[in-house]
């Protein structure tokens, strides 16, 4: 393939540049104002549509001109590591991490945009949730993984309830807690948790193979509970709930080998992409 000219190139940066930051950018000399300008438009105007889509909530909050700059900030400061559309939500959400303190007057952004992102990343995900629950039966003894399409997540806001009539400026005294699974009709749902099923959840996310039993015990020494019984008893109620749901199945260690008790070990969250 022959070389570009470098006076091609250097218009293709020229023009791309002032299609992005046409504020900071003059047109490039030879090329026809108008014409280039429906370009520009036609470029912001896509790029707004589909995060206004992809971020309801956020756009229900920012009157025009904040929604406006914070699109072309997007246009003129990230470098998208993706040319799919589906993908530009998370390249928005990577965005807001690094400009956190640029919208003081929202200092729940980037964390509500991170939940609003989980929806359209668990609707378009290639992984299946479980068919059938754990049996009953195993379910106290049996070796559990967690659906690929569930997330337990927790943030300093309560993002699920952010909206025009709440926005708050502090974060709560409690980190909200919640679970976002795609079920076996392909719907998204979302469920507020409370702190020990997260962590319950959390445990299985991060040690695939975790029996019940033995968690629920350890935890139960660790915070010295006075009735390890009643415990265990609580904690395996919660277990069938959110097996109902269809968000545990066995791992494949127990399908092969049912006397598999792997090791648990319980780790800090990290809510991050």
């Amino acid at each position: 393939m022959p070389e570009q000219r470098p006076d091609l190139r250097a218009t293709q940066l020229a023009f791309t540049s002032y299609l992005r930051d046409p504020d900071q950018h003059p047109i490039p000399d030879g090329l026809d104002e108008r014409r280039i300008n429906v370009y520009r438009q036609l470029i912001f105007n896509n790029v707004s549509s589909l995060l206004s889509d992809f971020f309801p909530v956020i756009r229900t909050l920012l009157d025009q001109a904040e929604w406006d700059q914070l699109v072309r900030d997007f246009l003129v400061t990230h470098q998208a590591d993706t040319p799919y559309f589906t993908q530009l939500a998370g390249e928005f959400v990577d965005f807001l991490a690094t400009r956190q303190a640029v919208q003081p007057a929202y200092p729940f952004l980037t964390e509500l945009a991170h939940y609003e992102w989980v929806e359209l990343a668990l609707y378009i995900s290639e992984d299946s949730p479980p068919q059938q629950p754990v049996p009953d039966n195993d379910l106290q003894t049996t070796s559990l993984t967690l659906s690929p399409v569930a997330w337990p997540l927790q943030y300093r806001f309560a993002v699920h309830r952010i909206g025009v009539g709440y926005c708050p400026t502090e974060p709560d005294e409690q980190p909200a807690s919640l679970l976002v699974f795609r079920d076996r009709s392909e719907s998204v749902r979302f469920y507020e948790l409370q702190p020990m099923a997260l962590q319950l959840l959390l445990s299985i996310q991060e040690t695939p193979g975790l029996v019940p039993e033995q968690w629920l015990s350890s935890q139960a020494d660790i915070y010295n509970y006075p009735d390890k019984g009643r415990f265990i008893a609580m904690g395996m109620q919660l277990l069938q709930q959110l097996n109902g749901l269809g968000v545990l199945t066995q791992s494949e260690s127990t399908r092969h080998d049912s006397s598999a008790r792997p090791v648990n070990n319980t780790s800090t969250f990290d809510s991050s992409r």
